[in-house]
């Protein structure tokens, strides 16, 4: 298991250590609430705003070669975007996917 996973994820530490990595994948498959849809898709909507003006510029030159480049450059700078805007939304779910399965388990 990922090393990084027990301090971003404090509920982990309630699981015994050959339960987590099961626990975790369990909770990657709890749904989405309201909130958290709606912070996914305004945060995509921030990050594209954000890049389209690279991409407009990169498209609009004249040889394939250009428009690749600048279609690239334009990923390397979206895909950090994406992880800052949309990484908390993922830690939120899988956090509350954990403490889901705490719960059932004392009342169990």
């Amino acid at each position: 298991m990922n090393r990084i996973w027990p301090a971003l994820l404090p509920e982990l530490k309630r699981f015994p250590s050959a339960e987590r990595d099961q626990a975790v994948k369990t909770a990657r498959q709890t749904p989405l609430e309201a909130l958290e849809l709606a912070a996914t898709a305004a945060g995509l909507v921030a990050v594209t705003a954000l890049t389209k003006l690279a991409l407009n510029v990169a498209t609009s030159a004249p040889d394939l070669a250009s428009r690749l480049e600048g279609a690239l450059l334009n990923f390397a700078v979206a895909l950090p975007m994406l992880v800052a805007v949309l990484g908390p939304v993922h830690l939120r779910r899988v956090r509350r996917g954990l403490r889901d399965q705490l719960t059932r388990r004392e009342g169990a």
